[in-house]
């Protein structure tokens, strides 16, 4: 009798603890960076922290490498899948790493030359990558997270023996994204840009989104960068998914190649780009907003 009441005991505390949770998913993809083939990250676990104080860590049973280029163009992969996270309000996730300075066997990048070399997050291992983005755990009521890792502004470079990685990634609610698809069309933005009758060829396309109505786009991005990626000059048509609601700024530069995320106006050696811009993107959760660069309210501007 007494080990009945035991078992009795357990299955009540099983149930409350379940009563007052909810299953959360965190995906995780990639804006891809330039001249690599592989951005391994290697995971340990994943901390909440609630606004309480108190912190609900989920640990690994071992760590889990993750190629972050395998995850673009709208793919994701899972960190978490439907993990039992108690009921509350959060204000940070975050994610557990083994990124250590010259340590083979972590966190690694490949190139295209194929040389490999360790990815080196300064406070990684010790703190991990923080997500300064609130939420809350409703019971019952399953959430799942998108995490951008923007690698392009992320890796800054090497000391000969290793990659620096400062992480530049966003945490969204997949419930509250949509996907801006821009058709682009480079004749004419090269025209704009450019010269009158200058050839889509002599352009080296890129395009940005920028979060506000009317920003203003610069080299480096500021703060207001949301998102970026190199065009084919082939292509006729660019998607950016996973935008979260709001209003935001399109627009499409032809100096990608004299584009850098650490630019910073007033700067010595800073270059200014030409840009064409489309504001007032409006993206609503669940669906496809379509933009047509240039417009006939599109505007041309040079920082």
């Amino acid at each position: 009798m007494a080990y009945d009441t035991k078992f009795a005991a357990l299955l009540l505390a099983t149930a409350a603890l379940g009563s007052c949770s909810a299953p959360v998913t965190v995906n995780l993809t990639d804006t891809p960076v330039d001249n690599a083939t592989s951005v391994v990250i290697d995971f340990t676990g994943v901390d909440l922290h609630n606004t309480n104080g108190s912190t609900f860590s989920i640990k690994f049973p071992s760590p889990r490498q993750i190629d972050l280029l395998t995850l673009q163009n709208g793919l994701t992969g899972a960190l978490l899948q439907s993990e039992s996270v108690p009921a509350g309000n959060y204000d940070s996730m975050q994610l557990n790493v083994l990124a250590d300075k010259d340590t083979q066997g972590e966190s690694y990048i490949t190139l295209n030359t194929g040389a490999q070399y360790p990815l080196y997050i300064p406070s990684g291992s010790e703190t991990g990558l923080k997500l300064l983005t609130p939420f809350t755990v409703v019971k019952g009521q399953p959430l799942q997270f998108i995490i951008e890792f923007d690698l392009r502004q992320s890796i800054t470079g090497t000391d000969g023996q290793n990659y620096l990685l400062v992480p530049a990634l966003r945490l969204e609610d997949q419930s509250q994204v949509g996907t801006v698809s821009a058709s682009v069309h480079f004749a004419a933005i090269a025209a704009q840009q450019l010269a009158a009758g200058t050839a889509a060829s002599q352009c080296n396309p890129g395009v940005f989104l920028f979060s506000g109505d009317s920003a203003t786009p610069q080299n480096g991005g500021g703060t207001a960068l949301v998102d970026f990626q190199p065009v084919e000059i082939t292509q006729s048509s660019v998607s950016i998914p996973y935008v979260t609601a709001g209003s935001y700024t399109l627009a499409a530069t032809c100096n990608y190649d004299l584009y850098d995320p650490a630019a910073v106006p007033g700067q010595s050696g800073y270059q200014t780009l030409h840009w064409t811009v489309q504001g007032s993107v409006s993206v609503t959760a669940n669906s496809t907003t379509v933009i047509a660069l240039p417009s006939a309210t599109t505007s041309s501007l040079v920082n």
